[in-house]
């Protein structure tokens, strides 16, 4: 009776086995160290303040629009797009040429950060804010779309104008 109790037994231990040591061993993949997302460099401050200008090109106004969100990451407005196309319309730039990141993924958690752009002909004026630690980044790009019109792909929010 014994004999035939052992190799149940026994063909049960290596089974469990055969189970987990994969199992186990997909654990031992997920050790080791967490990424660390990289510090982004701010712009540096200029010397002399930015000034819009009317009529000029992306690349002119790049000075600018930096400025802008050095200003507004400075303070204490929530990053989020309205209060963010706000101050870049409070600069001058004409609300009817952006374009903004919504607040909210679909699955209604806070965005990350908040992208925002200002067409300027076929170039676009495009920031980055970003939540955690209020970093920006602002780039000059060319427009894209089939009508060259569109500074940030997908569906962005609404702007009121």
């Amino acid at each position: 009776m014994f004999s035939r109790v052992r190799p149940r037994t026994r063909t049960a231990a290596i089974v469990a086995v055969a189970v987990i040591a994969p199992l186990l061993a997909g654990c031992s993949l997920l050790e080791g160290p967490t990424p660390e997302t990289p510090k982004r460099a701010t712009p540096a401050a200029p010397e002399v303040a930015p000034e819009f200008v009317p009529g000029g090109s992306a690349e002119e106004n790049l000075p600018y629009f930096t400025e802008v969100l050095r200003t507004y990451t400075k303070g204490d407005g929530p990053v989020q797009g309205a209060p963010i196309v706000a101050a870049v319309v409070d600069a001058g730039f004409d609300p009817a040429l952006m374009q903004v990141s919504f607040d909210q993924t679909k699955t209604n958690l806070a965005a990350d950060n908040i992208f925002v752009s200002v067409r300027v002909d076929a170039t676009c004026l495009i920031g980055q804010v970003v939540a955690d630690d209020r970093s920006f980044v602002a780039v000059t790009e060319p427009a894209i779309g089939p009508n060259g019109d569109i500074c940030l792909i997908g569906n962005t929010a609404p702007i009121a104008g």
